[in-house]
């Protein structure tokens, strides 16, 4: 897992419900990021696809180092870092990190 890369797990819709893998990871990431005193950068986002086909959520670099053992467990992958949009969520983390990602054109977040 290479420290500077984003990294984003896809999961199905039938994932994403109480205490499936979606729920784990984002309370695996609250927890972590609370227990190692809310670090710069560390951040995590939820990207809905406009079909309701998956839901990507993606990691910063600090963020994904924090979760490397779930990340890798869950079968995350490296990416680019996501298009601030409509369809990107901040969930929880660092809002710098949000302000820092680049526009889709023509989209307002």
């Amino acid at each position: 897992m290479d420290a500077q890369r984003w990294y984003r797990v896809e999961l199905p819709p039938q994932e994403c419900v109480r205490n499936g893998k979606a729920d784990r990871l984002q309370k695996a990431f609250e927890v972590m990021f609370i227990t190692n005193e809310r670090p710069t950068g560390a951040a995590s986002f939820e990207w809905f696809d406009e079909r309701l086909e998956t839901n990507v959520f993606y990691f910063s670099p600090v963020a994904a180092a924090l979760m490397r053992p779930l990340i890798e467990e869950v079968g995350g992958v490296e990416c680019a870092p996501p298009l601030a949009s409509h369809w990107l969520v901040f969930l929880n983390g660092d809002e710098q990190v949000l302000e820092g990602l680049q526009c889709v054109t023509g989209d307002r977040t």
